[in-house]
């Protein structure tokens, strides 16, 4: 049995890691989202301005994401959501191209 005295830093700096990859995520879906809404009232960004900058929180947050891999199941999951978040981010300009600049040029 281990002692009381001696923290777990390991756990808690994967649950930040965990948390810093969804915030970054989180981050470059605003910048699709709000460029996009930015456009339906006129205010049209150029397509390939939004993919580098929601692209490059995405970059970091999948590093974060692969960090905080552990070999438990529930933890395996919730890492499977933070790179599907980052990951979706950036497949975005590779699927969805033709349509987003569909939508920003309106």
């Amino acid at each position: 049995m281990r002692s009381q005295a001696v923290p777990t830093n390991r756990v808690r700096f994967r649950h930040r890691s965990w948390m810093r990859s969804m915030t970054l995520a989180t981050l470059g879906w605003a910048v699709v989202w709000c460029s996009l809404a930015a456009a339906k009232w006129g205010l049209a960004a150029p397509a390939n301005a939004v993919y580098v900058v929601s692209g490059a929180p995405a970059v970091v947050g999948a590093v974060l994401a692969l960090t905080t891999i552990r070999a438990r199941k529930p933890w395996v999951l919730m890492t499977l959501v933070a790179l599907f978040a980052n990951a979706s981010l950036l497949a975005l300009p590779a699927l969805f191209d033709e349509d987003i600049r569909a939508a920003l040029l309106r």
